[in-house]
């Protein structure tokens, strides 16, 4: 019991003196206790000689606060570490990351142990950085499945679950055996060992309906690869075959392309004309086809055939589907 309140004790003392306002309900709601328990945790900070008072102005409803003169012992940690700690913790409190929301708590509590100037600069960080994102859905169904994948990964258990794909009629019941989780271009993705059909297989995390760990131990595979899985997939989907990619991007397209790193094996030749050749390896086609579009007239497949007549087509029926509406457009209207 001692313990467990002087760990309180503790936690009180550094959030305080964090950026959040801190008033008793919800600091009875963050430690799960009472609020009689904390006005006299409040009462042992007094008595110990630690300076903090109630400030009605601030944050939301008013809140304590510790007097920035009082020094508590801290880890030694240079700005540099402080100004990362600041842009990582707004980069998940923006993207809505599930799992990862304790990162701000701990930077609120290694807050309260740090000298002003780098309080300061933390706080300043915070401040001058931001992250737009549209985030992911429902994240609180998906924080509940990535804490069950967790602890099935960690206890080595097996899972049963229910899986909804927009490709099937209706639900499947499944019992896998994790691999991996990743996150890919905002979605959250895990491959899994089907127990029935004895393969791994990709699934996205936000189609599970629910997840109960199994007391059933996984057969774990000391020789599995997230990347040798992949293979050389454009994103996630690997198709049965490689392809190697030619795409030809005009001038004005060029230096936006360089800007980024789109594929592991992407090679670049820039031309004098200032145009950019494009290559890689790819596995599958469906993926990549959809990223050449993006680009409009101001890229050309050049390789694979295959790959160029899928585009083609595509290009031919979104310009129809145009020519259609238009039509409609032209058409005049019956008056009622």
């Amino acid at each position: 019991m001692r313990g467990r309140r002087l760990h309180r004790l503790l936690q009180l003392i550094a959030l305080l003196r964090g950026p959040t306002s801190w008033n008793a309900r919800r600091l009875a709601e963050h430690f799960c206790t009472s609020r009689r328990n904390v006005y006299r945790d409040l009462a042992v900070m007094e008595l110990a000689g630690v300076p903090f008072y109630y400030d009605p102005d601030f944050g939301e409803g008013g809140g304590y606060r510790i007097r920035e003169t009082f020094f508590f012992p801290h880890i030694g940690l240079t700005d540099q570490e402080c100004f990362d700690l600041a842009v990582a913790s707004r980069l998940i409190e923006r993207q809505g990351i599930p799992l990862l929301n304790e990162v701000c708590h701990v930077r609120d509590k290694l807050l309260g142990t740090l000298p002003a100037k780098q309080q300061e600069l933390i706080t300043e960080a915070s401040a001058l950085f931001d992250v737009l994102s549209v985030g992911m859905p429902e994240q609180g169904r998906c924080r509940n499945i990535l804490l069950a994948l967790q602890e099935s990964l960690l206890a080595k258990k097996q899972i049963e679950t229910t899986y909804r794909s927009p490709h099937e009629k209706a639900a499947k019941k499944l019992q896998l055996q994790p691999r991996r989780i990743f996150l890919c271009n905002g979605v959250w993705y895990l491959v899994a060992h089907d127990s029935r059909d004895a393969q791994e297989k990709l699934y996205r995390l936000f189609r599970f309906q629910n997840i109960r760990v199994l007391d059933k131990a996984m057969n774990i595979d000391p020789h599995f690869s997230l990347r040798e899985y992949l293979g050389n997939a454009w994103a996630v989907y690997r198709g049965e075959r490689d392809y190697h990619v030619e795409i030809a991007f005009d001038a004005e397209a060029a230096p936006l392309v360089e800007e980024r790193h789109w594929h592991h094996t992407q090679e670049l030749e820039k031309r004098s004309d200032g145009t950019l050749l494009f290559r890689a390896t790819v596995s599958g086609l469906e993926e990549i086809k959809f990223w050449v579009l993006q680009w409009g007239a101001r890229a050309t497949v050049l390789k694979p055939r295959e790959l160029a007549k899928e585009v083609q087509m595509l290009a031919g029926q979104i310009t129809e589907k145009y020519r259609c509406q238009e039509r409609e457009n032209q058409r005049p209207r019956r008056s009622r």
